[in-house]
C-alpha cells in the first residue's frame, strides 16, 4: 500500500486515524451509504479527538470508551460543531448513544477484519435513552394543512401532491425527493423507492394520491429534461431543503404549534393512521421499509395510547352518570 492510504508506511494499520480510513476503503467497496460512513466517520473522529493523535489500536481497552461517554455527558451541545455555537444544555442522551455505537461499530469491523486480535469494546453497553412518545399531527391539523396549497397554480398543486403522497404512504423525505417519472407508475397504484441501504421496495399508494399524481405530471408538471418526477418551476429537482422550508411555511401558516411540521412528522402521522384505520404492523413494516418492527411497534403502542384516550372519552359506563 501506498503512503497515505488506509494503512501505516509498513501496510499495518496502527492507529484510529488509520482504522477510519481503512473502514471507508472497505464501506465504499461494501457499498454503504455515504451518510452511514460519513455519520461512523464523524463520531470516531470525536473519539479520537478525546484520546488524543498517535495512539496505537491495541492500546485502546472499553474503559477508554466508558471515559469518552462520561466526558459526553458533560459535554455541552455543539461544543465542536464547525456552524453553530456551544449551548449551555448538554448533549442528548440519543447523540450519546449514537457515538458510542459508531465507536463498538467499526472496532467490531476491526475485529472482524483481522485487525485487530479482539474487540475491546464488545462489553460496553450502548447508554439507554429515554423512550419519547412520537408527535403525530391530528386529523383536524392535517385538513388544515392540505387545504392551504393553491391548486390552481404549479406549485401550490406540486405542494398538494407532496403532502397527501407523504401522509397517504409515509415515504421519507429522501425517497421522495429521489422519486423519477419512471418510478411512478399511476395506473398500477404504486410507486418504486430507494430506501436505507440502498434497498429498493415497491410503495402502494391510494386512489386520491395517485390522481393527484396524474394531474400534477399531465397539467402541471414543467417542461424538463430531468428526470426527477417533482421539480421546481424553473424546471430543477425538487430538493429536500425545498421540501422541508415548504412544510414549515405551510405548518405556519396552518398554525399548527407544539410539533415541528415536517416530512418526518408526516412519516410518523402517516404510520399511526395506517394502523388506527386497521392496517397491521407487518404490512406497515414492509411499506415503510423499516429493517426490522422496532420502530413499528412504536407506532403500534401511539395507535393503542390513541385507543386508549378515546375509550376514557367516551367510556359507555362513565357516561351512564351512574
Amino acid at each position: 500500500m501506498e503512503p497515505g492510504g488506509p494503512q501505516g508506511h509498513d501496510g499495518v494499520v496502527h492507529t484510529l486515524d488509520e482504522a477510519l480510513a481503512y473502514y471507508r476503503l472497505a464501506a465504499q467497496a461494501e457499498g454503504k451509504s455515504p451518510k452511514t460512513i460519513a455519520w461512523l466517520t464523524a463520531s470516531v473522529g470525536y473519539f479520537a479527538q478525546f484520546l488524543g493523535p498517535g495512539v496505537n489500536l491495541g492500546d485502546i481497552t472499553g474503559q477508554d470508551l466508558r471515559r469518552f461517554i462520561a466526558a459526553l455527558r458533560e459535554s455541552k451541545k455543539y461544543r465542536s460543531h464547525p456552524y453553530h455555537l456551544p449551548q449551555e444544555k448538554k448533549l442528548a442522551p440519543e447523540s450519546i448513544a449514537s457515538y458510542v455505537r459508531a465507536v463498538r461499530t467499526l472496532f467490531s469491523f476491526l475485529h472482524r477484519e483481522e485487525i485487530i486480535p479482539a474487540n475491546p469494546m464488545e462489553k460496553v453497553r450502548v447508554p439507554r435513552t429515554p423512550r419519547k412518545l412520537i408527535r403525530a399531527f391530528t386529523e383536524e391539523a392535517l385538513k388544515r394543512l392540505l387545504s392551504l396549497p393553491d391548486r390552481s397554480n404549479p406549485n401550490g398543486f406540486r405542494d398538494y401532491t407532496i403532502l397527501l403522497l407523504l401522509v397517504d404512504t409515509g415515504l421519507r423525505l429522501s425517497e421522495l425527493v429521489g422519486l423519477r417519472l419512471e418510478d411512478v407508475e399511476i395506473q398500477g397504484g404504486y410507486l418504486k423507492v430507494m430506501g436505507k441501504g440502498g434497498r429498493e421496495r415497491l410503495v402502494p399508494m391510494g386512489a386520491r394520491a395517485a390522481k393527484a399524481l396524474a394531474k400534477y405530471q399531465m397539467q402541471f408538471r414543467p417542461n424538463s429534461e430531468a428526470q426527477a418526477f417533482f421539480l421546481c418551476r424553473d424546471g430543477r429537482p425538487l430538493t429536500a431543503d425545498r421540501v422541508q422550508k415548504m412544510m414549515a411555511a405551510y405548518g405556519r401558516k396552518a398554525g399548527i404549534s407544539g410539533i415541528r411540521c415536517s416530512p418526518h412528522t408526516l412519516r410518523h402521522t402517516s404510520a399511526v393512521l395506517y394502523l388506527r384505520s386497521g392496517g397491521d404492523p407487518f404490512t406497515l413494516q414492509k411499506k415503510l421499509g423499516h429493517a426490522t418492527l422496532t420502530m413499528t411497534r412504536h407506532y403500534s403502542e401511539l395507535a393503542d395510547a390513541d385507543v386508549q384516550a378515546a375509550h376514557r372519552k367516551f367510556s359507555p359506563a362513565d357516561r351512564l352518570g351512574l
